[in-house]
Formats: C-alpha cells, structure tokens, sequence
C-alpha cells in the first residue's frame, strides 16, 4: 500500500514529494493511516486537528489521542476548538454543515500562514461512492455525481485510490490504534444509513458494486470535462456581462436543447439549486418581473434576460420578501405565489402551507427568525399568544425551537413558518387575492 500511495500522490494529486503538507488528522482510522503512510514516505507534514466538543470526552479523547501520535512522529500538531453548535445556529445550516465551513476555513488559515504548499484530507474510496449516492438523493446535477476530487487547488485526497477494507487491513496488518467515533453507528445519519444499510443491499445484488460504482463515477468525471467545454462555447451567445450585473438572453438559451440543465449549470455558482431553476423556467408562464434570491444573489427575470445581480449586503439575521418574490432559498426555502381566490378553493391543511389574504399584507414582508417576546394570533384563537408558549404547547422540542422562523408584516407576525398562520390574515368571505407561501424542505425532495 505504501508504493500504490506515492504513485497516486505523484500521478493523480500531482504533488512533488519535496512540498510541505498539512494532514488533516482527526484520530480515525483513515487519517492515522494517511499519517503512516506520509511518515514513511519521509515527507515534510504536521498535523492539524478540530475538537468540535460534540461528542463530550470523546472529543477531548481524541485531541489527547492525535497529539500523542504528533510527538511520536517529531512533528507540530496545530489544535483548535471551535463552538460549532453556536455557528450552526447563526448561520441557519445543519451541524455537519457547520463543521465542514469551520474547520476548512481555519486549515486554510493555517497553510497560508505557515507555508504549507497543501492540506490533505484523509477520504477514501467508500467515502467517494456515499457522497455520490447522498448527491444523487438529494438531487444533483451532473457534478455531484463525479465524486470527490484528487485535487481541488490546495486541497489533496491522496487515499482516494484505496478502499475502507483495504485501508482496515494495512492497520491491522501494522498494528496500528485509532479512535473510533461512536456517531458513526447512528443510522440517524445520511451517509451512516448509506454507508450502514443501503450499500450492503447493493452489494447484496452485485458483490461488485463498490468497483462499478468507482468506474462510473470516473466516467461521469470525464463527461463534466466534455460539459465544461460546451458551456464555455455556450456562453458565449447568451451569456452579457456589465459592470454591476449579469444578463442571460432568454430567446437565445431557448434554442438550446436540455435547457433546465443548461440554465443550472450557468447559475449553479450564483447558489442556484435545481429546485430554484423549476421556479424560475416556470415563470415563463408569467408576467416578467419574477424575482428569485439566493443566499448571495438576486435573480430577476424580465421580457428578454434573466438579470443577476449581488445581493447588497450578505442575507443573515433578516431576509425582505417583495410582491415580485417567486422562491427563497436562503436561510429556508420558500416558494411564493399569488392568485385571485376562486369558487370552491381548497385550502391546504399542511403546516408547510400559509394561505394569506393578499389585501391585508404590507410590503415587503420580512422572514427572520422568532425572538423572545414575540406573539401573534394563532389561527382559531381570538386573542393573542406569545411563539414561546405556543411552541411550548405544541411539543416543539429545544433544539427544533432554534430553527422556527417567522414571516413578518408591517411588523405584525403573519406566520409560524411550517406552524400556524396569525387568525387576523386567514382568507374570508370577503378575500379576493391570496398569497400562498410554501416551506420546502430542499434534502426531502
């Protein structure tokens, strides 16, 4: 194993032995393997670890456990704590999220500071065929289905060659420790359930699996190099750039075929989603004037153009919502739309679903999160409530209370996103506009 993994650190990560690396070494078996193998190498690394303090002494094992290995191998170990729980909040992003945003950037920081030519993380070939498949679930372009990359600028996966079992029995047969991580059993996971339940089915089927996958996966990452070259030519014909913004001529990318493709892989790096694209090629059934916002951007579709432009300040704590909005896809997702309210309409009884009445709403409304001393007017109810004791009422747990959000008018609460709409916005015998708001959850399409 120690010959394979210099050829495909000198062949496929393309990096000289003679640069300075920085291991990523978390105390798993993967990186403690990758360790070995740098150390017999005779190649110039440290380590840096991230103690993310999730998993209580385990967590504060496993910084003891990396450093001890550091003063075996004679080399500098780069610690940092980081309150992920906090930042994860903050930033409205899952826990893993969190964790990947943190601790890339502060690798980043390090390098730079230090003079590492690379940082090295420590993925596998199993790892490579669950990102795939946790992609593909969630509904990926052809991108999230080329796996994870060798090399990505500074960034080296020198273990990509090798797989789980593989990597297990070099530990074993060198009678090598490791930490393991007791949240890897937890199926409660995306790639746990993958890795623990749905990968052993497919093998099940096809005892190959692991090594088909692997060849697929290699040949999708040949076909997003062919992509590549037809929308740099692509872009050419309907692609504007002006100092301030972004046009995309819409006669010239309908004659385009695949076009829904097309049109997120021009957008995709302005934080489109393929949920955003469906609104957006569906607002050709509409009057021009569509607006669609991502975390960073804006995107507005008028008679001729899709016109991007860079939101003017990052989107945070609060998020406006004008007449215009069609979807929101940060800090939730949010798909908007308005309709005169016909005969016999049926209201939707989801929580997902706010039906409002149009004429009783200010804009822009405000999304933003709940705060203490917040209170509105359950629908049924008369009277008025504070969001704490009606979370409280309806069993939201401590943890979910940190993810509720709220839509704003005028600085009345008109709904408990996902919850309860206000009484005093319900539709009436005298409505004749509504505003429909739908919550969707972008990892269960």
């Amino acid at each position: 194993m120690q010959k394979e993994f210099e050829k495909y650190l000198k062949s496929v990560c393309r990096c000289s032995p003679e640069k300075r690396f920085l291991l990523t070494v978390s105390g798993g078996i993967d990186s403690v393997v990758m360790a070995e193998l740098f150390h017999g190498a005779n190649i110039d690394f440290d380590f840096a670890h991230c103690n993310f303090h999730l998993r209580g002494e385990e967590s504060d094992g496993d910084q003891a456990f990396v450093e001890n290995m550091a003063r075996r191998m004679e080399v500098r170990c780069f610690v940092n704590h980081f309150n992920t729980q906090d930042y994860s909040e903050k930033n409205g992003i899952s826990i893993q999220m969190a964790a990947r945003e943190l601790r890339y950037a502060w690798f980043e920081e390090i390098r730079e500071k230090n003079g590492y030519d690379y940082i090295v993380a420590g993925h596998n070939r199993n790892d490579m065929v669950e990102t795939v498949l946790i992609n593909f679930a969630r509904g990926s372009g052809i991108r999230g289905l080329t796996g994870i990359k060798a090399r990505h600028g500074s960034l080296i996966r020198p273990l990509l060659f090798a797989s789980r079992a593989e990597i297990r029995r070099y530990a074993d047969t060198h009678m090598l420790s490791w930490r393991e991580d007791s949240s890897n059993a937890e199926t409660k996971y995306i790639r746990n359930r993958i890795r623990h339940v749905l990968i052993p089915e497919f093998e099940a089927i096809n005892p190959a699996f692991m090594q088909n996958a692997t060849d697929t996966i290699s040949r999708l990452g040949q076909t997003e190099q062919l992509l590549n070259l037809a929308l740099s030519q692509i872009k050419k014909s309907v692609w504007i750039e002006l100092p301030d913004k972004f046009l995309i001529d819409i006669d010239k990318l309908s004659d385009f075929p695949a076009v829904e493709t097309l049109l997120f892989e021009l957008l995709r790096e302005y934080g489109c989603t393929p949920l955003l694209v469906k609104s957006i090629l569906s607002s050709f059934e509409s009057i021009p004037g569509k607006r669609f916002i991502t975390r960073t951007h804006s995107i507005t579709r008028d008679r001729n153009h899709f016109i991007i432009t860079k939101n003017v300040a990052p989107i945070d704590a609060e998020m406006p919502i004008d007449a215009d909005t069609a979807l929101v896809t940060y800090p939730i997702h949010l798909m908007i739309s308005s309709m005169i309210l016909s005969a016999g309409y049926a209201i939707p009884s989801e929580n997902k679903y706010a039906v409002l009445d149009w004429d009783r709403l200010v804009f822009p409304l405000t999304l933003r999160r709940w705060r203490a001393g917040d209170h509105f007017h359950p629908l049924g109810m008369k009277g008025s409530k504070k969001i704490s004791d009606f979370l409280i009422d309806n069993k939201v747990s401590l943890s979910d209370k940190q993810h509720v959000w709220v839509i704003e008018s005028d600085g009345n609460i008109v709904w408990v996103v996902n919850h309860r709409i206000d009484d005093r916005y319900r539709i009436t015998a005298d409505t004749n506009r509504i505003l429909l708001v739908e919550f969707r959850d972008p990892f269960r399409e």
